[in-house]
């Protein structure tokens, strides 16, 4: 006998939570059928995995619950094709970049120490094909997981959109890989205050804030290190923002071979920042204050960059030329 692991909509905003989770508990997945399904905040347990219809299947955080999550994800979950709301209707960019309490997928650990070999060790989720929209926290927030390489999320195809950050990596949380996710009209693109984190053919457009690390206030025990690698980040705050905003960043970061177009770049108190094979617009206003080695290598500037360097004698720009050929020599 075959057996069903579909729940119906009822197309209304009765309360499903109970439900979800007793098939994800009781048979360890749960397909959604297409349609609307209200939540209180799904939490999902080991093992498990819930997914849906692409875009016809929404599920809809209560408007009532002022704080929490759409999902939570425990050990090895994956959650796939479906669409996470934060609000019953139409969503606008957040009006500055204050990051709320409300978010889409939740991704949280207990690894407050270095003792993270303990029981609530969280190990590979996978996250694929989601749309989330209209959270006041973010779309995909990862906080508390420690940094061991198995406690781990895999995201790729995603698309946050109207959140206080796309994805947002709060506090100590390490070794995720996100690949083609789209980040955009959001309070902040990305906020990635956790170590080793891994980002390839991203897009952050149209946020209030691009691309920020900000361990300058101790976020996280390991400072962040990791890439940017193909990734494009455009258009930040109506062509007048910050593109990637580094603070206290010392262990290092590389962006390379993306592309930055109306958006400025911050480095405060950051070391071994690169940039690499880059592309960047026009007159792109780059702020350098305090830290140690900042690097511009084999980038392409499409008009002369406006530099702005205090409190740092190693800043290095080579091998960089701009668009009519002529090599760009930092003064």
């Amino acid at each position: 006998m075959s057996r069903n692991f579909m729940l119906e909509s009822t197309h209304d905003k009765t309360d499903r939570t109970a439900e979800i989770e007793a098939m994800l508990r009781e048979e360890g997945v749960c397909c959604l059928g297409s349609g609307v399904f209200y939540v209180r905040g799904v939490t999902m347990p080991p093992h498990s995995t819930l997914y849906g219809q692409n875009e016809a299947t929404q599920v809809v955080l209560d408007p009532a619950v002022e704080e929490g999550f759409a999902v939570s994800m425990e050990a090895f979950c994956t959650v796939r094709d479906l669409t996470l709301l934060g609000t019953e209707g139409e969503t606008a960019i957040p009006a500055d970049t204050t990051v709320g309490t409300r978010h889409g997928l939740l991704f949280e650990g207990t690894a407050t120490t270095k003792d993270w070999m303990g029981p609530d060790l969280k190990l590979n989720s996978i996250l694929h094909g989601l749309q989330i929209r209209g959270f006041s926290g973010g779309g995909l927030t990862c906080r508390d997981t420690g940094y061991y390489i198995r406690a781990s999320i895999t995201a790729s195809n995603c698309h946050m959109i109207h959140c206080g950050a796309g994805i947002n990596i709060s506090h100590y949380s390490e070794y995720h890989k996100f690949s083609n996710m789209l980040c955009d009209e959001n309070g902040i693109g990305c906020v990635n205050n956790g170590g080793n984190n891994m980002f390839l053919n991203c897009g952050f457009n149209g946020n209030r804030l691009g691309f920020l690390i900000d361990n300058s206030r101790g976020q996280t025990p390991n400072d962040a290190h990791g890439s940017a690698v193909g990734c494009t980040i455009n258009h930040t705050d109506n062509n007048k923002g910050v593109g990637v905003m580094l603070l206290g960043v010392k262990n290092g970061y590389v962006f390379s071979g993306g592309q930055m177009f109306f958006s400025k770049i911050v480095l405060e108190n950051s070391a071994a920042i690169h940039f690499t094979g880059m592309n960047i617009g026009r007159g792109t206003e780059i702020e350098v204050r305090g830290g140690a080695l900042t690097m511009f290598t084999d980038c392409a500037f499409l008009g002369e960059p406006i530099f702005t360097v205090e409190d740092n004698d190693a800043v290095r720009v080579r091998n960089c030329f701009l668009k009519d050929g002529s090599e760009y020599i930092l003064q």
